[in-house]
């Protein structure tokens, strides 16, 4: 007896139209994808929407006070300009540090034009410090406070704190910087003159808009500081800010100054790496004063 091909097989076992598999499954997947990327788009849920509205929000344009006579005032809109990264000190909402209170990353932008991220109030610390007019005088203490916008509820402060096993900078593990919403001791700053020789002479003095000075956290006694050091976020890619002494390296002489009688131990006679110096932004500016601006 003998055999056809289909039925040593078994023979066919499926018409051609027949759908075998889990067919019925992937189209309802197919289906519940669909339905959940339109539910997502008309609530504006989207990744990319999600992102797009944070980058409108956080870009908004802003004004820059401007500075009649030349000298920093409180209560004056500026933008903090570093020397080495040539960035503009901005603060990321979407950032959030693990803090006694809700903080948020720091950064230097290479983004220069004014937005509502980058642009500082200058706010006195104390009433009776000692100087009577609204003008921001050298080793005078202050508050550099950023104001509500996105999802910040309140104001927020630039705020530093000593190094811990849990508060570090995230690449060099220097002191972190950070915005604070609650003011407090570690959201106290000093302007000092750069230039450490003359330090004590201009101790007092008033501080013009745009001059080099470096920031001194008054409760660690370090120096805001910002270096080339990348760091990625949804603005792209900025630079680390923390608080460090880049003193150079070179002989100071200090004990022969000591000895001749010049200085006393006091006196701070290495000079300041460009991660030190900064630069307070007001409008109108002349044009020798916005060397160390950032192109937009």
């Amino acid at each position: 007896m003998q055999f056809t091909p289909q039925q040593l097989t078994g023979g066919p076992k499926y018409h051609h139209k027949t759908r075998i598999g889990n067919w019925s499954e992937d189209l309802e997947l197919e289906e519940i994808k669909l339905k959940d990327y339109l539910k997502k788009k008309e609530t504006g849920s989207l990744i990319v929407t999600a992102k797009q509205r944070q980058l409108e929000s956080s870009l908004k344009e802003d004004e820059l006070s401007s500075s009649s006579d030349g000298l920093l005032r409180f209560g004056m809109k500026v933008m903090l300009v570093n020397h080495q990264s040539k960035g503009v000190l901005s603060v990321n909402p979407y950032d959030v540090v693990t803090k006694s209170h809700t903080a948020y990353m720091v950064t230097t932008s290479p983004v220069g034009s004014p937005c509502v991220r980058n642009v500082f109030t200058v706010e006195r610390a104390d009433s009776a410090d000692g100087f009577e007019d609204d003008v921001v005088h050298y080793g005078q203490n202050l508050h550099i406070k950023l104001c509500p916008f996105s999802e910040i509820a309140t104001d927020s402060y630039l705020h530093s704190e000593m190094v811990t096993g849990l508060a570090a900078a995230k690449f060099s593990r220097h002191q972190e910087v950070t915005a604070l919403t609650v003011p407090n001791g570690e959201t106290l700053w000093q302007a000092l003159f750069p230039e450490t020789a003359a330090r004590f002479e201009m101790d007092g003095e008033p501080v013009p808009a745009g001059s080099p000075m470096v920031l001194r956290h008054v409760q660690t006694g370090s120096f805001l500081a910002s270096d080339e050091i990348p760091y990625h976020n949804i603005f792209g890619v900025e630079f680390e800010v923390h608080c460090f002494h880049y003193f150079s390296l070179g002989k100071s002489q200090n004990l022969v100054a000591e000895m001749k009688g010049e200085v006393t131990g006091d006196y701070t006679l290495r000079k300041h790496g460009l991660p030190n110096i900064w630069s307070f932004l007001a409008d109108g500016l002349a044009d020798g004063d916005q060397t160390s601006k950032p192109e937009s």
